[in-house]
């Protein structure tokens, strides 16, 4: 295949000679160095994905997508209706009403700190999260236990009036882990409540016995270690909010709009309503793996630019070697354009090829770690033991793309230098 003069003597000069040997030593370098750099970005892009992909589809699984809720936070006493609603709106798949309850859960002498979320039976179950969550156990018995309402008298009156019967609720599994119980165990459920007496606002703590009936594990140790499942009618019960909901939360069909779906969905309930996202509520999180994923971004690319400094040495050497094969060209009628293109092409052909082996590498040690699960990870915190590394095409062509324009800008300098040496120059001393 015939080439035009440029690529032909680009691809000459790199061919290594005795002559040039340090040349070559350093085109080496320069493209050993342009390759661990490709690699390790390419490998550091995929392990943020695949760690910010397994968080969200953890958030999205263990969470509802969007929240109806009162601006002024009061119980919503119409909820049947207003789920009818925004049931309709374009984009929510299935809607149910909650109610969220701050308890501590006690079973012998430990006790833990947790937050019981009411699920209505009458909801389906994609609307509620714990029956693709649970683990261990029957979700579907939520429905079952009605127990005896939860007292407020004394200490001792209350505990014996809850022996009577026990409705199910489902822990978390690092919170079950920190009580020590198990399926079929009974905790109680303390809830603070007020009054207001001659002497102030006094505690009305209410005492409601639970049975444990399954244990769910949503990959997220902030929810596993503190949440529960109990009846809505139960959470109700335990908050003293009576036949009302606190929130409205609902699947949607497509995640990433979940803003505009929130908008129709506030338009539909009418005034004195807001809503919230999974977005929104975890935004600082995903700012800062942003944050992470642009600093590693940062990171390497100047690992790149450190290595593409020695292709500027590699053409600096190569245009004072070559000053008199400079000059016959431009004694032949080269032109300063066509001797700056042959040194950008080495220097291109240098960072491509340095860019395709590290893209090579890069990929096969995603695949190892993959294969063997070598990026580990506490699995009591995150319940997976590693992290899937995902290379997605996009990000392996923009790093093969900003390697290649980075060696391109290293030529810019030794490509100018040898465009202005004049045959007279370039002759003088031969």
């Amino acid at each position: 295949m015939k080439l035009s003069y440029a690529p032909f003597i680009a691809l000459r000069y790199l061919k290594a000679k005795r002559r040039q040997t340090a040349v070559s030593v350093i085109t080496a370098i320069a493209v050993t160095g342009i390759t661990v750099g490709v690699a390790a970005l390419i490998v550091a892009q995929a392990l943020i994905t695949g760690f910010r992909s397994d968080v969200q589809d953890k958030i999205l699984q263990g969470t509802a997508h969007l929240n109806l809720l009162r601006e002024d936070n009061s119980g919503i006493e119409n909820y049947r209706e207003l789920i009818k609603r925004v049931s309709k709106v374009p984009g929510v798949r299935a809607a149910s009403a909650t109610i969220y309850a701050p308890v501590l859960l006690s079973i012998g002498d430990r006790q833990e700190q947790a937050i019981l979320k009411g699920v209505d039976p009458n909801a389906t179950h994609e609307a509620n999260e714990v029956f693709s969550t649970v683990i261990e156990g029957d979700p579907s018995l939520l429905a079952l236990g009605s127990g005896k309402q939860p007292s407020d008298q004394s200490d001792a009156e209350a505990r014996a009036n809850s022996e009577e019967s026990s409705q199910g609720i489902i822990i978390g599994q690092q919170l079950s882990r920190a009580l020590g119980v198990n399926i079929n165990d009974t905790v109680t459920a303390i809830s603070a409540q007020s009054r207001l007496t001659p002497a102030g606002l006094q505690p009305r703590p209410r005492y409601t016995r639970f049975r444990v009936i399954g244990i769910f594990a949503s990959g997220l140790y902030e929810y596993d270690s503190k949440w529960g499942y109990i009846s809505l009618a139960a959470a109700q019960n335990l908050v003293g909010s009576g036949l009302t909901a606190g929130v409205i939360q609902m699947k949607v069909s497509d995640i990433y709009s979940v803003g505009e779906i929130g908008e129709r969905v506030r338009q539909a309930a009418g005034p004195g309503f807001m809503t919230t996202n999974w977005q929104e509520l975890n935004r600082p999180l995903f700012a800062a793996l942003q944050l992470q994923h642009r600093l590693i971004i940062i990171f390497f690319a100047l690992l790149i630019v450190i290595a593409a400094l020695n292709i500027i040495t590699t053409l600096t050497m190569m245009v004072i070697e070559k000053q008199r094969d400079i000059a016959i060209l431009r004694a032949l009628g080269a032109t300063p354009r066509a001797i700056r293109r042959i040194f950008m092409l080495q220097g291109g052909i240098i960072g491509a090829v340095g860019a395709g082996l590290g893209l090579a590498l890069g990929l096969a040690i995603c695949w190892i770690a993959n294969a063997f699960r070598l990026i580990s990870i506490p699995a009591e915190i995150y319940s997976v033991s590693h992290v899937t590394l995902k290379v997605r095409a996009v990000d392996c062509i923009a790093v093969v793309t900003l390697a290649i324009v980075i060696c391109l800008l290293a030529t810019l300098y030794p490509s100018r230098t040898a465009s202005r040496l004049t045959p007279v120059e370039g002759l003088r001393y031969e």
